[in-house]
């Protein structure tokens, strides 16, 4: 049986006659013209590395078009004013609405600060201090960024850098940035100063001071823009003489002299917060420099002398500001130093039984999900925002730091806070060497381990003074090279209460995003079809229908 159409003609011979047709052909050349013509200019606005084979795309759709004309001008007429014509009008009409609706949509989703960020870890949200930073420039901050953009090692760093200035400069008129190639335009590279890169510099444009930076961080990034617009750079001292942990790293090679208990990792951590960092001997100087925004001593073993003694009680009582690391076992010179201001550093570790650093009951574990930390919420933290954005710290063998009195019998004048504290599991270990709970001799928790003293006078009330702030921690060693990055938290904390003395708000807790890293990985020959499928694939598949609809509604 052979099929017909409505006027007799059978399938085969309504498809030769069409083929013999310069109608027909007109018409397909017309169809393909068409399709050249939106496929090339989604590619030329969407796709830049293919602009130029769009552009030919492009091209080849005019061409087609004329071609129709010229084979069949009185059917491409018939058809522009016949029924298909009209409803073909009506769709480029509807699909340019489209297009435009679209176009002005992205346009004003663009003028508009107002953005989402649904990624898991808020990759794309500034912090409240780092807006807080962008909205008080008064004058105009610049960003260079110094990249290859054909350098594939650098890619990933250029997109996340990209992202992070394009947040910037949504959040604040007064910042802009550009992306300089240092091969092509060598002569910008010069004028900044730049013989290595990737770099990224900033440039306060009332003045021209600059500021470079190697790491691509938010606070990496802020710090550049303080130190370019001028914001004084702060000096931090830390005593040394008796033991306690210092820089440790060659001036020359680089090398670290010892990985493990070095404070070199803290030391850069306070210089890229735009500190000058500065080592003190008191036997040397006799006292604390004037200048000094924050005194650290970080585990000392050894007596003080009465002279540094003497020295360190009066930059104390003139409203000094101290960050205190100390492990069990310190000298008693140091002891009775804090004692005086209500604060008695413990002599025996602390042992958790349950909350520890992979069973080892000697390394308590403070968890913000366990109400271990105190924040700036609480009435006794209050103004105190060190511990706000921490969630998890671990302090190897660490000490006790017991207020003299019980908080609430203090006089007026001096205020405890306890900002962290150990489980109720927790208990004062008499034997190291056996780790065991023993009721006749072991003291229960749960113990202080991070204490801040806000104080204007002594304890026993014999004398008054400036107020002092300080930040005493039972422990030396979270600080320290071998477990400052151990737990990105950790870090964090000590930096957080220095900034605080220093009186840096803006600079607590900015800390780095964390970039989650997702690939897919396939062959050349896949990654060629998803490529050309996704291209290909759906124009095809709607000149197929479209030809359906056309062969059925004839």
């Amino acid at each position: 049986m052979v099929d017909e159409n409505q006027s007799g003609e059978t399938v085969q011979e309504f498809l030769l006659n069409s083929l013999k047709s310069t109608g027909f052909w007109s018409f397909v050349t017309a169809v393909v013209g068409v399709l050249a013509l939106v496929v090339g200019g989604a590619l030329f606005l969407t796709i830049a590395e293919t602009r130029e084979f769009s552009l030919s795309v492009l091209i080849i759709g005019l061409v087609l078009l004329f071609l129709a004309l010229v084979l069949s001008p009185r059917a491409i007429a018939i058809f522009v004013v016949g029924r298909q014509g009209r409803f073909g009008g009506n769709v480029i009409v509807m699909t340019l609405a489209f297009f435009v609706i679209v176009v002005l949509v992205n346009f004003l989703l663009f003028r508009t600060p107002t953005r989402f960020d649904v990624t898991a870890t808020r990759v794309f949200t500034l912090s409240d201090q780092t807006q807080r930073i962008l909205d008080s420039l008064e004058g105009g901050v610049k960003a260079h960024a110094f990249f290859i953009p054909t350098a594939a090692s650098s890619f990933t760093a250029r997109q996340q850098v990209d992202d992070l200035l394009n947040e910037f400069d949504r959040r604040s008129n007064n910042f802009s940035f550009r992306f300089v190639d240092p091969e092509l335009q060598r002569s910008v590279a010069q004028k900044f100063g730049v013989t290595t890169y990737p770099v990224i510099v900033f440039e306060d444009l009332s003045d021209g001071t600059q500021q470079s930076t190697l790491s691509f961080t938010e606070q990496d990034f802020v710090t550049s823009i303080l130190i370019a617009t001028g914001k004084q750079q702060k000096k931090i001292y830390y005593l040394t003489g008796h033991g306690e942990a210092g820089a440790t790293r060659d001036p020359l090679t680089g090398e670290l002299g010892d990985s493990d208990n070095g404070f070199d990792f803290a030391l850069q951590g306070l210089e890229r917060d735009n500190y000058r960092v500065i080592s003190l001997s008191l036997k040397e100087t006799g006292s604390v420099p004037e200048d000094a925004a924050v005194l650290l001593i970080a585990g000392p073993n050894k007596d003080i002398d009465q002279s540094e003694r003497q020295a360190l009680n009066d930059y104390i009582r003139s409203g000094g500001r101290i960050v205190g690391l100390f492990d069990p076992g310190t000298p008693s010179s140091f002891v009775e130093i804090f004692t005086q201001w209500g604060i008695v550093i413990g002599d025996t570790n602390i042992a958790d039984a349950l909350s520890n650093v992979a069973g080892r009951e000697l390394t308590p574990l403070l968890q913000k999900a366990n109400g271990q930390f105190l924040t700036s919420t609480s009435p006794l933290a209050a103004g105190i925002p060190i511990t706000d954005q921490i969630d998890i710290t671990f302090f190897p063998e660490a000490t006790s730091l017991e207020p003299l009195i019980p908080i609430e019998e203090m006089p007026p004048y001096v205020k405890i806070s306890p900002l962290g504290v150990t489980t109720p599991a927790s208990w004062l270990e008499s034997d190291p060497d056996n780790v065991n709970f023993d009721r006749r001799e072991d003291v229960p928790g749960p113990f202080t381990v991070i204490t801040v003293i806000q104080a204007s006078g002594t304890v026993d009330e014999q004398e008054r003074h400036d107020e002092t702030k300080m930040v005493l921690f039972g422990d030396s060693d979270f600080a320290k090279n071998k477990f400052f990055f151990s737990s990105s938290d950790n870090g964090d904390l000590f930096l957080n209460a220095v900034n605080w003395l220093a009186e840096d708000y803006e600079l607590i807790g900015i800390s780095p995003k964390l970039f989650p890293y997702r690939e897919l990985v396939v062959t050349s020959r896949e990654r060629n079809f998803i490529k050309w499928s996704s291209w290909v694939v759906p124009p095809v598949v709607m000149l197929m229908l479209g030809t359906v609809v056309w062969w059925r509604r004839r």
